[in-house]
């Protein structure tokens, strides 16, 4: 169950990268460029954040769980800290750019993540 557990997460990240990458390239055929660049960029504030924080969680450290929790603890205020540099970084040293398009590009890799998610939980708990 554990190696099923641990594919979830490289899955999930791979499922934000995909959401955000197509509706980039959606938003890049129906809006403009800077609608669509501005997408990918809010989608890549939440994926690279969470890969910083799956990266901590799952890196080997045997069967100390004061350490797990540690990594765990790390990885959320790393994640947390890499997201608030990230939207300023990107609000200030990026123009043009879509404030709407860079909030809905990290809403949806962010629903993304809970929908990849639920289904490999569903799938891990019924043995798929």
């Amino acid at each position: 169950m554990l190696i099923e557990d641990r594919r979830i997460v490289p899955l999930t990240l791979l499922a934000q990268a995909g959401v955000t990458v197509g509706l980039a390239l959606l938003l890049g055929m129906w809006a403009s460029d800077v609608v669509a660049l501005s997408a990918l960029l809010g989608g890549s504030i939440a994926v690279i954040p969470n890969g910083f924080l799956a990266a901590r969680v799952l890196a080997p450290r045997g069967t100390d769980a004061k350490a797990l929790l540690r990594a765990a603890w790390f990885g959320e205020i790393g994640k947390l800290g890499l997201t608030a540099l990230f939207f300023g970084a990107a609000f200030a040293l990026i123009e043009p750019l879509s404030a709407p398009a860079v909030f809905g590009g990290f809403i949806a890799a962010q629903l993304a993540m809970f929908a990849a998610a639920a289904l490999g939980g569903l799938a891990v708990k019924h043995g798929s």
